[in-house]
């Protein structure tokens, strides 16, 4: 079989700023990857546990309102309250999260591999993300500043990705 070469399109190379953009994903979404697949394995805290964290961030908090920083102390009330929520919900909220993980190492290959599919699943995965925090802690417990900061990073991210549209296709 003889192929013909004035048929085969060939791709230009991959630019250098998508291999770094991917390569930068990989590493947080694999070890954020990691990260939720051991805590799921060990588990939700224990009580004691849950308690010897309460108290803590009880210290923590009455430090802070003692100094007059009273925004951030309701900010570790806020915290407290979304890892009681998160711990109570842990295996369902574990596997969400491994699931939405995945989504994001599979959109972030398909920029590798140059389709344009990657660059909209990528977008949903920053969405689901955030969105995420959700679905078992009340809205009123989610830190602002969080959800500003994750947004303000993705925003950043798919700003960059998009930037090597051009070279995917689809």
């Amino acid at each position: 079989m003889e192929i013909d070469n004035q048929n085969i399109l060939e791709r230009p190379e991959r630019p250098s700023f998508l291999k770094v953009l991917c390569i930068l994903t990989w590493i947080y979404t694999g070890l954020s990857f990691l990260v939720t697949l051991g805590a799921f394995f060990q588990g939700p805290l224990n009580e004691e546990e849950m308690t010897f964290q309460k108290v803590e961030l009880a210290k923590s908090t009455s430090q802070l309102r003692d100094i007059g920083m009273n925004s951030f102390a309701d900010t570790f009330d806020q915290i407290q309250r979304m890892s009681e929520s998160t711990n109570e919900h842990f295996y369902v909220s574990s596997i969400i999260s491994l699931l939405v993980i995945v989504i994001g190492i599979a959109s972030v290959y398909f920029m590798w591999t140059g389709r344009k599919l990657g660059f909209h699943l990528y977008i949903i995965y920053n969405l689901l993300t955030i969105g995420q925090l959700y679905i078992f802690i009340s809205p009123s417990d989610v830190p602002t500043f969080a959800v500003v900061w994750n947004l303000l990073i993705s925003a950043v991210f798919i700003f960059m990705y998009s930037r090597n549209m051009k070279w995917m296709t689809d």
